[in-house]
């Protein structure tokens, strides 16, 4: 996956390390309109604006981001993937998570996404991130075992879901594969794990600098990943929370459920105590 290679890595294996930059492309490439480019340190303004170029000729909606492993959005998503992830494992019935997002107004629920991105990729990129931002991006243990059971997703006809031409059934063959749990959460509680997990990570590759604006990480949201337009972008529903609202969710989140998952940014931390925003009011 192209989002778990060093675009830096790359330059340095060249002569001409100014000249090189990354193209991010989402799946299926043909409908999903989002470019991630991806600039080094040593990446020059001409190889940019001409990377920039030749992306809106074909017709891509492009976003230009550092070289940090996930880049953006996959970066934001994983988290998410992941913790659905924790929450099946808790108890949540697979169908029941997804339409607990749809209802929010992702088009394609956590569980449906894992099958159709292919559980091994995800599951590599996952420990690619792992290794980079430590204890907060740990793997849930449930992707593991369906990865090494062979169970792939779509491509190999079953993941979360069981896969029978344009047929889909949930797999009970997954349930099986996690220790036996009542999931006691109400929905609401479910959801904002879910969405607050990525807007602390979106909080933190703003802190980095990794890109340079809320704006920026909306559209690739918006484009990357089918977040509701409606809601404004990840970071604008964010506002519309409050970060007051999303931090005090966090710190009962860390003592609920973990310590390192919910563990407020420094960026959130500040706005809450401020009452600040991502947008200007």
């Amino acid at each position: 996956n192209t989002s778990s290679l060093s675009v830096t890595e790359m330059a340095q294996c060249t002569n001409r390390p100014d000249r090189v930059c990354g193209f991010h492309f989402f799946n299926p490439v043909h409908r999903m309109p989002l470019l991630e480019i991806i600039t080094t340190e040593k990446t020059s303004e001409d190889t940019l604006a001409t990377a920039v170029a030749f992306a809106r000729q074909l017709g891509k909606m492009v976003i230009v981001v550092k070289d940090k492993e996930g880049f953006i959005v996959n970066r934001i998503l994983l988290p998410y993937l992941n913790e659905a992830a924790y929450l099946f494992q808790e108890g949540i019935d697979t169908k029941r998570l997804d339409d607990v997002v749809r209802q929010f107004g992702i088009p394609m629920g956590p569980m449906e996404l894992a099958d159709e991105v292919g559980i091994d990729v995800g599951y590599h990129v996952a420990q690619i991130l792992e290794c980079a931002y430590g204890e907060r991006m740990h793997v849930a243990e449930i992707l593991k075992t369906v990865y090494e059971a062979g169970t792939l997703g779509k491509k190999s006809g079953e993941g979360f879901y069981i896969y029978t031409g344009r047929q889909k059934k949930v797999s009970n063959n997954v349930r099986k594969m996690c220790k036996k749990t009542a999931f006691t959460l109400n929905d609401d509680i479910t959801l904002k794990r879910l969405i607050y997990v990525m807007i602390n990570e979106a909080s933190r590759c703003l802190e980095e600098g990794v890109v340079d604006s809320a704006s920026t990480i909306d559209v690739g949201m918006i484009y990357g990943t089918g977040f509701p337009p409606f809601r404004g972008g990840l970071l604008r529903y964010a506002d519309s929370v409050g970060a007051k609202h999303i931090v005090a969710d966090l710190k009962e989140f860390q003592a609920r459920f973990d310590q390192h998952r919910f563990e407020p940014s420094q960026l959130l931390l500040s706005m809450a105590n401020t009452n600040g925003t991502f947008y200007p009011s």
